[in-house]
């Protein structure tokens, strides 16, 4: 279709244009150009906007895992456990970490796991949306990031919607030691900002290695900016203090202010926090009046989670959360909302 464009080149006092068209008739055939757009499709109906829908439940987990125990039978496996979990505590939809992985031989911490990713992605499709799986690729299994963008491409189209828990792991399947910013782990990233999965990154001082003022996170930050980083564990929640020593244990006590995690997730945009585990459970508890200011001060970069296995455990979240002060908006958007939009759900 040929679309004329008609300029106005008299100001607004002037009754006529040049054409000698008047402001009313004017205005008129625009609208009935936007109309004839409307029919022919090529601009979307208000009307035709319909609100999405999911499944029914308060909370999206946005940190669950399988757990390594998967039976050698893929006709034995069943989901059942977390699903009767999820309807327990009104959970609507959860995201499975660490199942889907590549190259399996990589993880000798899963060797018992023999059900393959294709079978576990056409499983999770058959859960109508209530079970959403992320990957792993082993940073040491390829010297590109257009290598791994290729299996994450290949994943994303079965079913992915992101990357994580990026832990890294040596071959014999103990703690990889990997700093945030080592160049295995940049080209992790710059993989996932080719195929727009945020990276879900489990920071400690063993496995994706950072220290106390989380520099390694912070130039890591500034260099991906496209790419969306969820922090999790020891490392980035005993961060949200100032005074933190190391990145082991459950401090107890108030926050002390400078924490470089809470300056991290106000200063860049693509930094946002998992508040699953008795690490991030803590650091919201250990300073209750902190730690409630701090969920109704950032309630847009907080997403609910809880670290359970196989629908096993974390009922602590569950009984905190539920009780917990915050408007019903601020609720929605950390238990729900931030992460449905941040995975473009």
């Amino acid at each position: 279709m040929d679309i004329k464009v008609i300029h106005l080149n008299s100001p607004m006092n002037i009754k006529r244009n040049n054409n000698g068209i008047s402001r009313r008739q004017f205005n008129s055939r625009l609208v009935k150009i936007g109309l004839g757009l409307l029919s022919a499709g090529i601009l979307p109906s208000p009307l035709s906007a319909k609100p999405k829908k999911y499944p029914e439940g308060v909370f999206f987990d946005v940190h669950h895992h399988l757990g390594r125990g998967l039976p050698a039978d893929p006709a034995l496996l069943s989901f059942d456990p977390v699903l009767k979990w999820m309807d327990k505590h009104s959970v609507s939809q959860t995201v499975i970490l660490s199942s889907i992985l590549h190259p399996h031989e990589y993880y000798s911490v899963n060797r018992t796991v023999k059900i393959a990713d294709e079978v576990l992605l056409e499983r999770f499709g058959q859960t109508e949306g209530r079970l959403l799986p992320f990957c792993n690729v082993h940073p040491d299994a390829y010297t590109s990031a257009g290598e791994i963008a290729r299996v994450l491409r290949q994943f994303r189209d079965k079913g992915v919607i992101g990357f994580g828990e990026l832990k890294p792991r040596d071959k014999n399947g103990e703690p990889g030691n990997m700093q945030l910013d080592d160049p295995r782990m940049k080209r992790i990233y710059s993989a996932c900002e080719e195929v727009d999965f945020p990276v879900l990154l489990h920071i400690d001082d063993r496995s994706a290695v950072d220290v106390p003022g989380l520099p390694a996170m912070e130039r890591v930050l500034k260099e991906f900016p496209g790419v969306n980083f969820i922090g999790h564990a020891n490392g980035w929640w005993n961060s949200l203090s100032g005074d933190v020593k190391e990145f082991k244990g459950y401090p107890e006590g108030e926050i002390s202010p400078g924490g470089a995690a809470l300056r991290l997730l106000e200063e860049y945009p693509n930094m946002y926090a998992d508040l699953s585990a008795r690490s991030g459970l803590n650091a919201i508890t250990r300073d209750p009046e902190f730690g409630l200011k701090f969920l109704k001060t950032h309630p847009d970069k907080l997403l609910f989670g809880t670290d359970a296995i196989g629908g096993i455990g974390r009922e602590s979240h569950f009984d905190f959360y539920n009780k917990v002060e915050l408007t019903a908006e601020v609720k929605a958007k950390i238990f729900r909302e931030n992460a449905r939009g941040l995975l473009k759900l």
